[in-house]
């Protein structure tokens, strides 16, 4: 059964919740039900929530969690993409401990090696859009592991790419289609995401200055780079009233 049949089969059907107030490590009795992802309070396990492709709601081991995830990515023929997403993430934890002479890599470690080489194969195919998504997470990684100077300045540059309107398969374009369908078109940029920014705000100590400073100084080596059609000045325009 494929994924649509599957799905028209089970629309507006609730899963039968069969999830218990015991933990399936301990078995141990539990103040309530888990609700999602939780640590038990007697054997410190951490506890999965999840829907089997059956419809069925439980508390599972973490083993048991992977298994269904694995059955869903199947069901949606993911399981592909996934296997080799993991092997390049293996690949490139390799290389790093090679690099840092057998000193293991984190695992922000090796994201942020993949993301450096996801933007270098965006640049050279002239995916400009895939180029900002990748920036972006890159953004959202410093962010969360509470480097919020470096992960406002990275959001910024997304905010910059954005507002151009960024396009993708350019190295593909010949002159006469570039002109047509160039890499930007400020026309159909826009800004996201300034809520996320301005609660990093809120964590730095940087004033509008400050912040309209870095903006355009980063911005300008952007352009450069990137030959990008909204200058700097414009671009911080829209993003003032926004965040401001």
């Amino acid at each position: 059964m494929g994924i649509f049949d599957f799905l028209k089969q089970n629309i507006n059907t609730e899963p039968s919740d069969q999830r218990t107030a015991e933990c399936p490590y301990c078995k141990k009795q539990l103040k309530k039900i888990p609700g999602a992802k939780t640590k038990c309070p007697h054997c410190g396990e951490m506890m999965f929530v999840r829907t089997t492709t059956k419809n069925v709601r439980l508390v599972i081991t973490k083993q048991d969690a992977d298994k269904i995830d694995e059955e869903w990515r199947i069901e949606n023929g993911t399981q592909d993409i996934f296997l080799q997403e993991q092997k390049e993430f293996q690949n490139e934890k390799i290389r790093l401990r090679n690099k840092f002479n057998g000193k293991e890599p984190t695992d922000n470690d090796v994201h942020w090696g993949l993301y450096n080489k996801d933007l270098i194969r965006h640049a050279k195919n002239g995916d400009w859009g895939f180029y900002r998504c990748t920036r972006f997470d890159m953004a959202e990684q410093l962010r969360k592991e509470g480097k919020w100077k470096m992960s406002l300045k990275t959001f910024l540059e997304v905010c910059y790419l954005d507002l151009n309107g960024p396009t993708n398969g350019n190295a593909q374009k010949d002159k006469d289609l570039l002109k047509e369908f160039p890499p930007f078109v400020p026309e159909n940029g826009g800004l996201y995401y300034t809520a996320v920014i301005k609660k990093i705000i809120a964590k730095t100590d940087f004033t509008k200055e400050h912040l309209k400073e870095i903006f355009i100084s980063g911005s300008y080596k952007l352009q450069k780079t990137l030959s990008l059609p909204l200058s700097p000045e414009e671009a911080w325009i829209h993003i003032e009233s926004e965040l401001y």
